[in-house]
């Protein structure tokens, strides 16, 4: 039998058996630590080399078999000291405490590292003994403290294999695991009697893409059952070796708890696999307004020595760590949940959470995506329609005026080294300010302007900042205004790693509101930073029920012309849609207020043909105000809801709740297109008997929107296209898709504006909404409405 062969790096095999670094602001620790190690190898090299040599940064690697694993341990240790022959190993820390108060077994990870390198060494050139040196450089003093030890290669031995042995049973469990998981996999079945129309070829897609290693996009209408069309041929190719972790991404919680559903189906038919949901930090958190630090959160107090036993546990308890399990097994054990679910994530098969995990740049799981691993992920990306505005925010970063001098006037008094810093940092950002026109009389705020350079000028004393305040933010001291350092503290990380990626897809937005000034470095593509992410992974597979046009997606998701693109028609019965374009109207900014009065009447006619509930959405919150005050006027009879701005959960379900009534009075709810309820609820039946879109769907005219489109325009020259026609067909899309959710629902979709039955439109609307009938071949709208609505009785 072939041995399992497999990587592993020092840092990994010493970290599965001893306890790292409690938790700590760490954001610019690999930058000090680079020039931490700098400054000690100078050092070392100039105290050796008259006596001997000095080489760091050694590559070394050793190989270890055992019973069916064969192990390749590899890693970079940061300097060897040669000298008469002895050999000395140098293990290099940069820290923030005061040296003084450092013990020799504060971090026995440290040590651990040292000797397991020391070990490598000695076994490769045959030494009897080696000293092992760990030396502490103090960040802020320069100042460096040093311990020693001498271990023969016997001493060593033993203690690597105190590390490895473990390590191994901890494979052999693991692969013991997957061969019981692998098993349940080959005897699973699709969990219905067949294949809905169009799934099969989907899960056909989906399972020869990752076998091959590819990107596939999907366009599935609702009704196919994108989730387990998706989630079924993944985990069969998981079953065949083609994959070793799955991501399903999601862009809300709904969709999470389709995936979960689907889940459960496929467990209840035999399927093992360890499962995790992973939920937002600030939903899940036991002590929410506390930083993150040992002094303010008791969950996290030795959080690295007390979770290794509850993660063990929870893995042989159950296969699906869900959020209400996290949470109590974190409750039970005083453990933090969120830490607790990443923990997690190195024994979950499939990972199911929020598009952040893997892509945003401030929260993705470092521990899968930093670096390219042995193992193999697949990326399931549902709603990837989403996807690249979502991408905009997470590779986007603002800094405001105001936000630094909210924190320099909290801390100008008890810090001023730190305040004096932020007023270096205020000062280079208002160098900028002159590149925003001054107000003059009574011109509206805010004043913007855009720049293709990036702020070079606010580099160096953000990166000052960051140094500052990170050692504060590290230190016990209970400062009043912590909690706003801190907020500040990540505001200014993240500012600093997106500058890094600044580059021909961005743009600077200087903006000047009314006592306030802002620079935002704005993402304008998002594609090239997708496109590294799943290309790092294994295979990647975007699906939504809408991605058209394919090549505007295809080309904003970082997708290549060999990638795969197939659009499935609609399993449903295209007569159960009564579909209609009313192009009397032109619902452009400057027509909207003359069409009012139409567009109330035509929505009063399509309601009154039949009892029951009805949406109709609006480009605007204002438009949509302006459309409900109209129709409660003339109709005030008729029972509407209005859809309000920042509605939280509990809100929203009772506005939802409304349309599980239905056949005694009809239900009018006045929406937003593009807002929370033109996507991700399921309204089937005679709970939606109808949707009424006023507009296109164009995004608002703004600054940003503009930059796109003059990006694109020199890109492909599909300027307004990619900036405004086609993210606005995609709300339109979503919109309409809320009718028909399953075989046995009726309904209509009236679209009023005279653009849809222009040739751009006409070129990329959804084929199965034609033939189109409209207002210019004679149809008769409500004549129609009455024969469709007593065809379907």
């Amino acid at each position: 039998m072939e041995p399992v062969k497999i990587n592993v790096s020092v840092r990994e095999l010493v970290s599965y058996s001893i306890p790292g670094e409690e938790h700590f602001f760490s954001f610019v620790s690999a930058k000090e630590g680079i020039e931490g190690h700098m400054f000690i190898h100078g050092l070392l090299k100039q105290r050796t080399e008259p006596f001997g040599i000095y080489r760091q940064e050694i590559p070394v690697s050793t190989t270890f078999a055992h019973d069916i694993f064969l192990l390749q341990i590899s890693g970079r240790l940061d300097g060897l000291i040669e000298r008469n022959g002895n050999f000395t190993l140098c293990e290099i820390k940069t820290t923030d405490k005061p040296l003084d108060t450092l013990d020799e077994s504060d971090n026995p990870a440290h040590w651990a590292q040292g000797r397991c390198y020391a070990y490598i060494v000695a076994k490769e050139k045959g030494l009897d003994k080696i000293g092992v040196m760990l030396l502490y450089l103090h960040r802020q003093s320069r100042e460096i403290r040093v311990f020693e030890e001498t271990l023969t290669f016997g001493e060593l031995e033993r203690f690597f294999n105190s590390l490895v042995f473990p390590f191994i049973y901890g494979l052999k469990k693991r692969y013991d695991w997957q061969h019981l998981r692998n098993v349940s996999i080959k005897e699973l079945t699709f969990p219905f009697p067949d294949f809905r129309k169009g799934q099969r070829i989907m899960s056909g897609a989906v399972y020869r893409a990752i076998r091959d290693g590819k990107k596939q996009f999907i366009q599935a209408p609702t009704g196919i059952g994108k989730t387990i069309g998706a989630l079924f041929p993944a985990i069969k190719a998981m079953g065949e070796g083609h994959v070793d972790k799955i991501f399903y991404l999601t862009a809300r919680n709904t969709t999470q708890a389709e995936a979960l559903k689907a889940y459960k189906m496929l467990a209840e038919k035999g399927l093992r696999l360890k499962t995790l949901q992973i939920t937002a930090k600030e939903k899940v958190c036991f002590m929410p307004g506390k930083q993150c630090v040992e002094e303010e959160c008791p969950y996290i107090f030795e959080y690295m020595q007390r979770s290794r036993s509850v993660v063990s546990n929870a893995v042989s308890r159950t296969d699906l760590f869900s959020r209400e399990f996290i949470e109590l097994t974190a409750k039970e054990n005083g453990l933090c949940p969120f830490e607790l679910s990443l923990d997690l994530s190195t024994q979950a098969d499939l990972i199911i959470c929020d598009y952040n995990y893997v892509f945003d740049p401030r929260v993705y799981l470092r521990r899968f995506f930093q670096d390219k691993t042995d193992e193999n992920i697949c990326l399931l990306i549902d709603e990837a329609h989403n996807l690249p505005e979502r991408a905009r925010e997470m590779f986007s970063a603002e800094l405001k005026r105001s936000m630094v001098r909210i924190v320099y006037h909290k801390l100008k008094n008890t810090l001023p080294y730190l305040a004096n810093s932020l007023k270096k940092v205020r000062k280079a950002l208002l160098s900028y300010a002159a590149k925003v026109s001054p107000v003059s009389g009574k011109k509206p705020y805010p004043q913007v302007t855009s720049d293709s350079e990036p702020p070079k000028e606010l580099t160096a004393p953000i990166d000052n900042f960051i140094y500052l305040a990170e050692g504060v933010l590290n230190d016990e001291t209970p400062y009043p205004f912590k909690e706003e350092l801190a907020a500040l503290f990540f505001e200014m990380v993240h500012f600093s790693r997106i500058f890094d990626l600044y580059g021909e897809n961005y743009a600077t937005i200087y903006s000047r509101e009314k006592g306030d000034f802002s620079v935002k470095l704005f993402c304008v593509d998002p594609a090239p930073m997708l496109k590294k992410r799943t290309e790092n992974s294994k295979s990647s597979i975007f699906f939504s029920a809408t991605l058209s046009p394919p090549s505007y997606f295809r080309e904003i998701l970082g997708g290549n012309e060999g990638d795969g693109f197939i659009i499935l028609p609609s399993p449903f019965p295209r007569e159960n849609l009564y579909l209609y374009v009313d192009n009397t109207v032109s619902t452009r900014f400057r027509h909207r207020a003359g069409a009012l009065s139409s567009i109330v009447e035509r929505i009063h006619e399509c309601v009154s043909v039949k009892t029951g509930n009805y949406m109709v959405f609006f480009p605007s919150f204002e438009y949509m105000q302006k459309a409900a005050a109209e129709y409660m006027n003339r109709f005030p009879g008729d029972r509407i809801l209005i859809q309000e701005q920042d509605m939280d959960e509990n809100r929203r379900a009772e506005f939802l709740a409304s349309f599980s009534e239905y056949g005694k009075e009809t239900l009018i709810a006045f929406v937003v297109m593009g807002g929370i309820f033109s996507e991700g609820i399921d309204l089937k039946g005679e709970c939606l008997s109808g949707v009424i879109i006023v507009g296109v769907g164009l995004p608002q005219v703004c600054e940003e929107r503009d930059i796109i489109k003059k990006y694109y325009q020199k890109k492909n020259g599909k300027g307004f296209e990619f900036a405004y026609t086609y993210p606005g067909l995609n709300k339109v899309q979503q919109a309409a898709g809320r009718v028909i959710r399953s075989e046995h629902d009726r309904g209509f979709v009236v679209l009023i504006d005279d653009r849809f039955t222009t040739p751009l439109y006409l070129k990329i609307m959804p084929r199965e909404w034609f033939p189109l009938k409209t207002s210019d071949n004679g149809t008769d709208l409500i004549g129609e409405l009455k024969k469709f609505w007593k065809c379907m009785a």
